[in-house]
């Protein structure tokens, strides 16, 4: 995309009548050719209005005025345009480039691990972020990294231990936040149990018997998911690569 950056000084006392020029008219033929706009706002004296394009290329950028003489939003608000223009002191462009890709996905992945010990213990932490309540150790996916090898540097990140993953438990989605979580079931193969520095505190394996699980996890979300990983029945999770076709993972779906 090439992004233009066009800041329209005006008469205060006119910004209705330009702002209602602007989306009779201008956005209706900038869009019919192409173009989107990113956004466009108005600063608290209502002096300045900012917009920026994105066109596909500097070649449909330069292209575009004289296409848009061409249309009919164009043609048929040449009078209304002219009665506009007495709003407007000048205006501004400046072509922009980018300085990388800074995509954000509507949705951010998660995955989090129910560890359990020989006495039948829950493995919990406590997040600096939350700390008000424990929960199992995890945290968001990093770009190309698979929900099995997240759901191990979590732990190790957050506990200190090292784990293999025996199956895939729980999937929720916070509607909210938009984040989705999968939890899956780890057995604790190495590594020393210890708080982690800036990130968790007071980690460590906790009874969840009868009350205690409200003791110690406060959030209801949590409690749940916890519950439901507590009846270890694993799901199916296939992790693939294409073209070509690779089957880099497999976790079969039983119970356990």
């Amino acid at each position: 995309m090439y992004q233009v950056k066009t800041e329209v000084k005006i008469i205060p006392d006119g910004f209705e009548a330009v702002n209602d020029f602007f989306h009779d008219h201008v956005f209706r033929s900038y869009i019919e050719l192409g173009a989107r706009l990113v956004g466009r706002w108005v600063d608290e004296d209502y002096t300045q209005i900012t917009e920026i394009w994105d066109f596909q290329d500097r070649e449909h950028y330069q292209q575009f005025f004289n296409l848009r003489k061409e249309t009919s939003h164009y043609k048929n608000s040449r009078l209304q345009k002219i009665a506009n223009d007495k709003w407007i002191i000048s205006k501004k462009e400046t072509h922009m480039m980018p300085t990388g890709n800074y995509f954000q996905p509507q949705h951010s992945v998660s995955a989090s691990v129910y560890v359990q010990n020989a006495e039948g213990e829950t493995l919990l932490v406590r997040s600096l972020h939350r700390s008000d309540t424990l929960e199992m150790p995890g945290g968001a996916m990093d770009k190309e990294e698979s929900l099995v090898d997240c759901a191990v540097r979590e732990v190790k990140e957050e506990t200190g231990l090292d784990v293999e993953i025996k199956g895939l438990l729980c999937i929720t989605q916070n509607l909210s936040s938009g984040v989705i979580n999968f939890s899956f079931h780890g057995e604790v193969i190495g590594g020393e149990l210890a708080d982690c520095e800036g990130e968790t505190q007071d980690v460590g394996f906790y009874d969840l018997s009868d009350t205690q699980l409200h003791v110690h996890v406060t959030y209801p979300h949590f409690k749940e998911r916890i519950l439901e990983c507590s009846k270890l029945n694993y799901l199916p999770l296939d992790m693939y690569q294409v073209r070509p076709y690779d089957l880099t993972q497999r976790l079969n779906g039983a119970q356990s």
